[in-house]
């Protein structure tokens, strides 16, 4: 009876001590950017206007360096244009994320996530019209 009791209590108390969860995650939208397009957002657009640069290393292969991608957008508030912005995508390394961030506005923030497709061994060099951004925008 008493080993009874014990494990009751113990079961219990452990359900008790778990259903403290208070945090609540800020919701993350993605969305894709192609090239030559623009994302708005209120009074905000986005352009993704060119990938200046791609030589990062292709998934398969092992490589010394990781490479990086360099693409260049144009953020636009109220139809001006307020910055061009040189987005370094470098496979592997944690980034800043102010880097990264094309827009924060009024709890508005914008974040280039990620430069896709990323190159294969298999495949040829990727065509420009074929990159897309991936945006990761939270509020």
């Amino acid at each position: 009876m008493k080993l009874y009791l014990i494990a009751l209590f113990v079961f219990l108390s452990g359900h008790l001590v778990a259903q403290d969860s208070t945090t609540v995650e800020v919701p993350k939208i993605l969305a894709k950017l192609p090239l030559g397009k623009t994302y708005t957002l209120d009074q905000v657009e986005l352009v993704f206007v060119d990938v200046l640069s791609d030589s990062r290393c292709p998934k398969d292969v092992t490589c010394v360096w990781a490479g990086q991608a360099v693409a260049l957008v144009e953020v636009y508030k109220d139809q001006v244009l307020i910055e061009r912005k040189e987005v370094v995508f470098d496979p592997g390394k944690n980034t800043n994320l102010n880097l990264k961030t094309l827009c924060a506005y009024k709890g508005l923030r914008v974040l280039a996530n990620n430069l896709l497709p990323y190159p294969e061994q298999s495949q040829e060099k990727i065509k420009k019209e074929a990159y897309y951004l991936q945006l990761e925008i939270s509020y």
